[in-house]
């Protein structure tokens, strides 16, 4: 690749100095926000965009992935691992519905209305749990750079509409997603699997409007796709529909285009499989509307404005989850989050998506090493980078142990600031009790 030499060096204005920087504000910067402030610490929360969500409100990502727990394996029994900041955060959207549209202690199961997201009631819920918190918020700071020394970040860079800005804290929290601060702070990191070193698919969602629900039939469905996918009207390789319910009736959403082999931390990758998601939508809407019944007077209720990432970087931490904890049940004197979501790998090459379950009677539990950053000590991992396997990571990804994982990176780093240390040299075991006290589910 041709190369130009460019170089910036100017003196440029710290706007915060601050306990606890978070660094994004989806799933899993919201988690560790709140729960960095709420125990005390001075916290900002910088966002790219001009408002929280994340992968649920850019990436239009619905419903919640269940990650219950149910005593006797029955998931209308159980009640969810993601404790607290999850479960408020999604009892704080369902006050933006009318009542109608709310669930009720029936509600159960995937078709449940207890795990539909709107990509924008979930956004004014997240702005509402980290205002009443105490955070403080920058919204449109696009991280940039790091000024580190000595295994440590002292300040993080952002350009803004007013120019390159700075924000000194004394620990951080990484929640971008794709574990940007961690790896521009120096940070290793995997990516992808190991037979092709390729991520997950990104996939863009979209929602349909004025769909009949009447005459919908999923088996028929499915037969029509795959004959127009045979027929190369549909240039999708995934093997099925993805489609849920909504809110309204008539409201479709559809998780089903599958874009491959494009990396979510190169920028002109990442560029084309935005191309290549809403070109896939393109096919999909015209062949609902000529083809499937239900469809014929189906209109674009929402995309995504951005595509979303399954998978891209995950930082290596102090300790290290593979396939083989799943199946173990592994469980830990310093967990921090707990999780029994199946391993859900859509395929890196092409069609297939493949599932390795346990009952919702069972879980297992992510150390504290593993949202600990192996190479900076005043760094912690919220979200889905986490020091995981590829195969372990299609698990822990899911938006709600995200949450809780961004939780346990907060509070770790407001513990770490009280006290004067970095977050490497806290112990998980009190970082776990603390967590216990409030209000999570270990």
């Amino acid at each position: 690749m041709k190369t130009v030499k460019f170089s910036l060096e100017k003196e440029i204005p710290v706007v915060a100095e601050t306990d606890v920087l978070v660094v994004g504000g989806g799933p899993g910067g919201v988690g560790g926000a709140v729960m960095s402030a709420r125990a005390g610490a001075a916290t900002v929360l910088a966002e790219q965009h001009g408002c929280m969500g994340g992968t649920a409100t850019f990436g239009e990502i619905t419903p919640m992935m269940i990650n219950h727990y149910a005593p006797d394996g029955k998931l209308e029994h159980g009640m969810s691992m993601d404790q607290p900041v999850y479960t408020e955060l999604m009892a704080r959207m369902w006050t933006y519905l009318p009542e109608e549209y709310r669930p009720t202690a029936e509600d159960s199961g995937w078709n449940s209305k207890r795990f539909i997201v709107s990509k924008d009631l979930i956004s004014l819920a997240m702005e509402d749990l980290c205002l009443e918190a105490g955070v403080k918020l920058f919204y449109h700071f696009r991280l940039v750079g790091v000024l580190a020394e000595e295994r440590k970040i002292r300040y993080a860079v952002f350009h803004t509409k007013s120019g390159f800005v700075a924000i000194q804290a004394k620990n951080f929290v990484d929640a971008s997603g794709d574990g940007d601060l961690a790896a521009m702070a120096g940070c290793r990191f995997e990516f992808g699997d190991l037979k092709h070193g390729l991520c997950q698919p990104m996939t863009l969602c979209f929602k349909l409007s004025h769909v009949d629900p009447s005459v919908l039939d999923r088996r028929k469905m499915q037969e029509l796709y795959l004959k127009a996918q045979a027929e190369g009207r549909i240039e999708c390789k995934r093997e099925n529909v993805l489609m849920f319910g909504y809110f309204e009736e008539d409201v479709f959403h559809f998780n089903t285009t599958r874009v491959l082999r494009k990396s979510a931390v190169d920028a002109v990758q990442r560029s084309e499989a935005e191309l290549e998601g809403r070109r896939q939508m393109r096919q999909f809407v015209e062949w609902l509307r000529a083809e499937v019944p239900g469809f014929e007077h189906a209109m674009i209720h929402s995309m995504a404005p951005e595509i979303g990432v399954r998978e891209s970087r995950r930082i290596r931490g102090r300790a290290y989850l593979t396939q083989e904890d799943f199946v173990s049940r592994s469980k830990f004197p310093d967990a921090i989050a707990r999780c029994n979501y199946p391993i859900d790998i859509h395929s890196v090459t092409g069609s297939g998506t493949s599932f390795v379950t346990m009952q919702k009677n069972e879980y297992y539990e992510i150390p504290f090493g593993c949202i600990v950053a192996a190479d900076v000590d005043n760094l912690t991992i919220a979200g889905r980078p986490i020091s995981v396997s590829h195969e372990l990571h299609a698990s822990s990804r899911v938006m709600p142990p995200a949450c809780s994982v961004g939780q346990a990176a907060g509070l770790a780093a407001a513990m770490a600031s009280e006290k004067g240390i970095s977050s490497s040299e806290l112990d998980g075991v009190d970082v776990r009790k603390r967590l216990v006290s409030m209000g999570a589910w270990l």
